[in-house]
């Protein structure tokens, strides 16, 4: 098992007014390329009914967290954990959609006590699947070259548009499969570099490195999770999770599965009321 050096995390918390501090936090862990932002108001909304302390993370190398060229989906356990020792949080429940769900299964097969509950957003113990990473790529690729030829002085949603034309133009003929999210403008964010060109708040450079190297992008799952767990999965998932239950359920034994009908791999942004309604009858279970 490789250590990997912690980076510091940028987080948003909740903090209800009547919250019960005697309960472990609620911490939510975003996707490949999204920011903690992308949650919208779903810990709001989790944190106040459950009187819950709830913290939005940006993984390493996304939004306002601290850039590394080591990236994979094993080092986000470290500097999750990491998080949790600065917050003096000695455990809490975790909730993760795709990259973020692996980040917070590894966590609780590595560190059992540290977490109370876990809920699932798309994702499972393999590794995502060859043409899910490889179309990520292909977008990936595009928004970068998409994103150094915005015009000088355009305002942010000016670019944001620039670049969602440009890469639907170059796409347009294209059979993509459902499930792959497309670059639309709620879901990637910009940031101005000191020359006043914009740059995306994610290290998409090393996002593509990694996603290419798919043997080192993570190591395989090990050790069994006995506490409550919550699979939440989409329809339309590149995953195939509602196929792979008994993979899932011999390191997860206490684990429940929930398909939201229609649903593409962003669950909590395709169907946020069916979400949150799962996620708090999860949580509200002793």
């Amino acid at each position: 098992m490789t250590n990997y050096t912690p980076v510091e995390l940028a987080f948003d918390s909740v903090e209800p007014i009547d919250y019960e501090k005697d309960k472990a936090p609620i911490i939510f862990l975003h996707g490949l390329w999204a920011f903690k932002e992308y949650w919208y108001n779903i810990p709001n909304t989790v944190a106040n009914a459950t009187k819950r302390k709830a913290y939005v993370m940006d993984l390493r190398n996304h939004g306002d967290s601290e850039w590394s060229d080591e990236f994979n989906f094993d080092c986000t356990v470290d500097d999750l954990i990491h998080f949790m020792d600065k917050m003096e949080c000695s455990k809490a429940v975790l909730i993760g959609h795709s990259i973020g769900g692996i980040a917070a299964l590894k966590t609780a097969l590595r560190w059992p006590e540290r977490v109370e509950k876990l809920i699932l957003e798309d994702a499972d113990i393999r590794r995502p699947p060859r043409q899910m990473v490889d179309l990520s790529v292909f977008y990936l690729s595009l928004c970068q070259r998409a994103i150094s030829q915005v015009p000088v002085g355009a305002s942010e949603d000016e670019a944001k548009k620039f670049i969602v034309d440009y890469v639907r133009k170059l796409t347009s003929g294209l059979k993509i499969p459902k499930h792959i999210r497309k670059p639309e403008y709620s879901n990637f964010s910009l940031k101005r570099a000191p020359d006043g060109q914009f740059q995306f708040k994610v290290n998409t450079p090393a996002m593509i490195k990694a996603l290419k190297n798919t043997e080192s992008l993570m190591a395989e799952p090990n050790g069994i999770y006995e506490k409550p767990t919550l699979f939440i999965y989409a329809e339309f998932s590149p995953f195939e999770i509602g196929k792979n239950i008994p993979i899932n359920k011999a390191l997860f034994p206490n684990a429940k599965f929930v398909n939201i009908k229609n649903s593409t791999h962003t669950v909590h942004t395709d169907y946020p009321r069916e979400f949150t309604e799962e996620v708090l009858k999860f949580l509200q279970e002793e």
